[in-house]
């Protein structure tokens, strides 16, 4: 089996499910910051921020044991059906009691006072759990059409109505963020259908306990990966306003871009390895992600050399889009690092001894946000993206102790040096480069063109092996 092609190829199916929607998000973004301005926009950021963070946080990890536990476990696909709707019952519990009590802690933790708005996103955040729960059970099921539609209906649903409630009452953020919850509700409603279509859920004695024995140290690990970018945000709030929080949420957005890509491709890339025998799992590891190493760097480095284009396009001129171009590039260098960690946190998860994570990712986090705590100081937006790639670097050193420890499978992580590099050497090339001037938009725009042939005939190689 070409494991390189199942994740690129099957892998592009999830990955179009997943980006393709966000991407179209992104279209409407450039509306909702001209329509609401810097202001509204910055309360925006933090209901997104909520949304994620919150999914996270109540999602008891579940989504990240289901699939391993259709594809490992005995009860198999009939289990996993009875852990969506299980883990979603859970979850609703909890988002009702964080969302009466919203006034007591959000202001404290969130930096602004809480407002409808922000309780829309905090039910929305119920939705999204459904959503995860439900497709973490398509990807056992290997159905990447009802994926897609969860994801568009989830991710540019709502955005689509938000955007129309706002533009019909001539409003603000709260009304942005109640079509948020309109769109992440229906397709949670969806997920939960789907669950039971097909087939009854049925688990066996100690099924939710093993799965949130899994998923429950995933919790800190998935909300420190969230915290990575939103965090971020939060600390520009604090230490510079809500205003530049709404312009590093735009700059964030756009220099991740990959890195979504990159996990967008991890709803493959898992199952290929979790499907892989153990005696071949080291050496399809290794093979699938060089590959998609070298697939991110190219488009890290694309996204990077385009951004003065890019970020015009997401903000107006109030933005002044120009400044977070280096904020961009500094953030792709990350999206590059990320292919380490998430090589050895397949071969984790797939030992079932995930509890190290509850530990490696916050500590991860926590290094990165000293080092973006620290440069704040400085004043630069550019300077606190910094702890950004600091971060997933932290990750994939932790995740590679981890692994070392908890699973048989080795892989020679020394194939990943020379994509890294290149996106080090790229992605920063890319940051300090002028932003402004004809001549240097052009340099970019060829440089970009380059990376896109280098990146088709990659694929074409990979494609054909």
């Amino acid at each position: 089996m070409n494991a390189s092609r199942e994740v690129l190829g099957r892998g592009s199916l999830y990955t179009l499910g997943t980006v393709a929607p966000i991407l179209a998000n992104v279209l409407v973004t450039p509306v909702v910051t001209r329509v609401l301005g810097r202001g509204e926009y910055g309360v925006v950021a933090i209901g997104l921020i909520l949304v994620q963070v919150g999914a996270m946080v109540v999602g008891f990890g579940l989504a990240a044991s289901i699939t391993r536990h259709g594809i490992l476990e005995r009860s198999g696909v009939a289990g996993a059906r009875a852990l969506v709707l299980q883990g979603t019952a859970l979850s609703a519990v909890l988002v009702v009691a964080a969302m009466l009590t919203g006034p007591l802690w959000g202001p404290a933790v969130l930096s602004v006072p809480w407002q409808p708005g922000l309780t829309w996103a905090a039910l929305a955040a119920a939705g999204f759990v459904a959503v995860l729960n439900a497709q973490s059970l398509l990807r056992v099921q290997d159905r990447p059409v009802p994926f897609v539609v969860m994801s568009a209906v989830a991710t540019l649903g709502g955005p689509l109505t938000g955007l129309a409630l706002v533009s019909w009452h001539a409003s603000d953020a709260d009304d942005y963020l109640f079509g948020l919850l309109l769109g992440y509700l229906a397709a949670g409603l969806a997920g939960l259908a789907l669950a039971v279509h097909g087939g009854r859920p049925r688990s066996e004695r100690g099924d939710l306990v093993k799965a949130l024995r899994v998923g429950l140290p995933a919790v800190p690990h998935l909300v420190a990966l969230l915290l990575v970018q939103n965090a971020l945000v939060l600390i520009v709030t604090r230490y510079f306003g809500p205003e530049d929080g709404g312009r590093m949420q735009i700059a964030l957005l756009l220099g991740a871009a990959p890195a979504l890509i990159v996990s967008a491709l991890n709803n493959a890339w898992a199952p290929v390895v979790y499907r892989t025998a153990p005696e071949e799992r080291g050496a399809a590891l290794e093979r699938t992600a060089r590959d998609v190493a070298a697939v991110t760097v190219a488009l890290s480095a694309g996204v990077a050399l385009l951004a003065p284009y890019l970020l015009r396009f997401l903000a107006p001129a109030e933005f002044d889009p120009v400044e977070l171009v280096p904020v961009a590039g500094v953030t792709a260098v990350g999206a590059v690092v990320s292919v380490a960690y998430l090589a050895n946190v397949h071969l984790v998860f797939a030992s079932g001894r995930s509890g190290g994570l509850a530990f490696a990712s916050p500590l991860s986090l926590v290094a990165g946000l000293v080092v973006a705590v620290l440069l704040a100081g400085t004043g630069s937006l550019t300077a606190v993206t910094v702890g950004f790639p600091v971060t997933y670097l932290a990750l994939a050193v932790g995740t590679s102790l981890l692994r070392r420890r908890v699973s048989e499978t080795r892989w020679r992580e020394a194939v990943l040096l020379g994509p890294i590099v290149a996106g080090f050497v790229l992605c920063g090339g890319a940051a300090l480069l002028p932003a402004q001037g004809a001549g240097w938009l052009a340099v970019r725009f060829g440089l970009a063109v380059l990376l896109g042939i280098a990146l088709l005939w990659l694929v074409r190689r990979i494609w054909r092996r």
